[in-house]
């Protein structure tokens, strides 16, 4: 017996996972109001998004701060935050990784109020959309500082 493998609309093979860059590594200047990223099309397809924020470069500038966040859509036109990773602190520590799952059998126990970004350190696990873009803010405590992360994912 053949097994033929299922071939999704995009050409990506279903019974396989694929890894998704929302930003590549790179130098990042502060004091950015906020950057989208460019959105990725996944279609309806995927079931779990596993997402992983690196940072390989956060030097001593106190008072500077980065907010990274995934956000989904249903549409490409609107979109809503589905995770706000961890702040990090310019003067924080140089490497640092942080590792979030957006499944939707964790589940709601209440609506969510989409309007604003999700606190920090938060995931909301159930909402996702065939569209998703990263999006990050840099604040510039005082000085020059730079920040290099990358944000990659998985969804299976």
């Amino acid at each position: 017996m053949t097994f033929m493998s299922n071939i999704s609309p995009r050409g990506v093979n279903l019974q396989q996972g694929e890894t998704v860059t929302l930003f590549a590594s790179a130098v990042r200047a502060v004091a950015t109001a906020g950057t989208n990223g460019t959105a990725v099309f996944l279609g309806g397809e995927r079931r779990r998004f596993l997402w992983l924020l690196s940072l390989t470069d956060a030097g001593d500038a106190g008072g500077d701060t980065l907010d990274v966040y995934v956000d989904y859509s249903l549409d490409n036109l609107t979109y809503y935050n589905g995770v706000h990773f961890t702040q990090i602190l310019g003067n924080g520590a140089n490497t640092l990784a942080f590792f979030t799952v957006c499944d939707p059998t964790a589940g709601l126990v209440a609506d969510v109020d989409v309007t604003a970004d999700a606190a920090v350190n938060t995931t909301r696990p159930a909402l996702f959309g065939p569209y998703v873009r990263g999006r990050y803010v840099l604040v510039d405590g005082g000085g020059t500082h730079t920040f290099t992360f990358s944000l990659t994912g998985y969804a299976e």
